[in-house]
């Protein structure tokens, strides 16, 4: 009589694998959204506190900032320090604690402008006129579509309007860059004069 080895056969070895797989494949989009929700929750912290440095520098200089944390410049990165060549009178800073980042493109453009450029104006209550001329506003680029119309409902509530006017890429607090909603330059309002 031959003795039975212990162990498992192939066959119960390809149905464990399989059943890995199946519930990995499951799993790994659940993942990947919790990873690009994190991104967004954590953003739409960083406009807030962006926000308050903003409002705050404003209420000490009676100006907006101009922040751009890539721009090594003098008189550049001025929430976190006041221009050494051109003082910004009023400044009490620094208005930030950490520089603001892009947590959809590592090194990615970010920014804090002053601008009364058109591409930079805001249509905030959706009823087709500019609300807004000179704005402070920030700038994130390479944010994908879906993460830009998540920000929007958060900060707007408006990621289910996709035409006309009240679209959620060209109006309220949340737009595409220029109001294309094909763009991956995001631009949020923080202030206006």
């Amino acid at each position: 009589m031959r003795q039975r080895q212990a162990g498992f056969t192939l066959m119960e070895m390809i149905g464990v694998v399989a059943v890995i797989a199946i519930l990995a494949s499951m799993a790994t989009p659940m993942i990947f959204d919790a990873i690009r929700n994190a991104r967004v929750t954590a953003f739409v912290e960083d406009v807030n506190v962006a926000r308050t440095a903003v409002a705050r520098y404003y209420e000490d200089t009676g100006q907006f900032p101009t922040h751009i944390p890539t721009d090594t410049r003098d008189g550049r990165r001025t929430l976190i320090s006041n221009s050494a060549s051109n003082p910004i009178g009023g400044w009490n800073g620094p208005y930030l604690e950490t520089d603001i980042s892009n947590p959809f493109d590592e090194g990615g453009y970010r920014a804090i402008l002053t601008s009364g450029n058109a591409n930079y104006q805001f249509d905030l209550d959706g009823d087709g006129t500019i609300d807004t001329t000179t704005v402070a506003v920030m700038r994130i680029d390479n944010v994908s579509d879906a993460q830009a119309r998540k920000i929007s409902d958060i900060l707007d509530g408006d990621a289910d309007t996709t035409t006309g006017n009240g679209a959620w890429y060209a109006s309220g607090r949340v737009k595409k860059f220029g109001a294309r909603q094909n763009d991956r330059r995001l631009l949020i309002f923080l202030s206006r004069e």
